[in-house]
């Protein structure tokens, strides 16, 4: 038997009193370190908010102690529906929801099935967060308990959940990290290691940055974060590849392109892919975006060109793409997520040699939970206050 402490509001006064489930496993975090006695003192009402992170969790372990401060925090144990049905009588406090992946592999696992299992158990929770960019892998979940209408399983025809995400938090880290990429290729840097290997004077002429075209596959935070970059930085022409209808070959929006084209329009993809020398895709992961670069694509790219990939690697078709680059049909890659992850041993593009590969890492810096944090405590005030939420998610579009 397992002694659980819970608290509930009294008019003005909070009580604290015990749980007993046979295998209650759920954790309430107090405020400031406190103990039960110090939370029954508080007269301050905070938001409960259940938290499901799976295995050991470094980003829930890294969450600022004044932030945890501000939330009463339930850590649900997801070993299995039984053990999550004997939390109930906890997760019935919650208003909140924190799903947290697995850090250094965020499209991984199943958690939809999860965080299904876990909603059974949380009647009175008002909005859901995942601290990554990218909801593919809790969007079925979404659209089958958190939409407004008859799929909705609490029967709130007319009362969605709203779905918040890290989108915004990243996204500098990112583009430092697409910079870095095209410079590898076109400052030559492989060239100047086997030059200092072979011990070799070689005073080959150096690319410059300045007034290369760099297209945007995407254009949301990360897409727009690598154009800003890229442009203040080494003055590059930047252009934008959008679904939006904003005309075949041009048109004007705002942030740092210079021009915008329609993916719905098959001639003007094929001429944004033409004038890029480098490509970045950030793209989210949904039906529609899934291997939108493919062979065609990639046949379109100059042979000079360079792609660089920081969104979810299904977006691009990985056989065209080691196909395209084994035969140099484009200069290079640069990939930091894949299909599947860990990218298997037997993937080709371990053995190419105009490939940069990272592990899904671009954006795992220092600051990394930091940042990461900053964003769901921007929504958790907006929530409380009863403000429209920061990053809120549109279900129907995926992202």
């Amino acid at each position: 038997m397992l002694a659980m402490w819970s608290t509930h509001r009294l008019g003005n006064v909070r009580v604290a009193f015990t749980v007993m489930a046979p295998t209650l496993a759920a954790t309430c975090f107090y405020s400031r370190g406190s103990s039960p006695a110090e939370a029954e003192s508080s007269h301050e009402a905070k938001p409960c908010i259940a938290v499901v992170a799976t295995g050991n969790s470094a980003a829930f372990d890294r969450m600022p102690a004044p932030l945890r401060a501000r939330a009463e925090l339930i850590r649900v144990d997801c070993s299995s529906p039984e053990v999550i049905a004997a939390q109930a009588p906890l997760l019935a406090k919650a208003t909140g929801l924190l799903y947290i992946p697995t850090t250094g592999n965020p499209s991984g696992g199943t958690p939809s099935t999860t965080l299904a299992q876990v909603w059974t158990h949380l009647p009175n929770v008002a909005w859901v967060h995942t601290f990554s960019a990218g909801v593919e892998t809790v969007m079925p979940f979404a659209r089958d308990h958190l939409a407004a209408g008859p799929t909705n399983s609490r029967g709130d025809c007319c009362l969605p959940v709203p779905l918040t995400n890290g989108r915004g938090a990243f996204s500098s880290s990112l583009a430092e990290h697409a910079l870095a990429g095209m410079l590898h290729f076109n400052k030559q840097l492989p060239r100047c290691t086997a030059n200092r290997t072979a011990k070799a004077w070689d005073p080959f002429v150096m690319d410059t940055m300045a007034g290369k075209t760099v297209g945007l596959v995407g254009y949301g935070s990360i897409g727009q974060s690598c154009g800003r970059a890229a442009k203040g930085a080494f003055g590059c022409r930047v252009i934008a590849l959008r679904s939006s209808p904003c005309g075949g070959g041009g048109g004007s929006i705002t942030g740092p392109a210079d021009e915008v084209f329609s993916s719905c329009d098959a001639a003007a993809k094929r001429a944004f892919f033409e004038a890029c020398d480098f490509v970045v895709c950030s793209l989210p992961l949904t039906e529609a975006t899934r291997g939108i670069v493919g062979k065609a694509e990639l046949a379109a790219m100059k042979p000079s060109a360079v792609l660089v990939s920081l969104g979810r690697g299904a977006t691009l078709d990985e056989d065209a793409l080691a196909d395209a680059l084994a035969a140099k049909r484009i200069r290079g890659a640069v990939l930091d997520v894949f299909t599947v992850e860990p990218l298997p041993a037997s993937s080709r593009l371990w053995g190419l040699d105009n490939v940069l590969l990272t592990a899904h890492n671009a954006d795992l810096t220092e600051d990394y939970f930091e940042l990461g944090w900053a964003v769901w405590g921007e929504n958790l005030d907006r929530f409380v206050k009863g403000q429209p939420l920061a990053t809120p998610v549109d279900l129907a579009k995926g992202y």
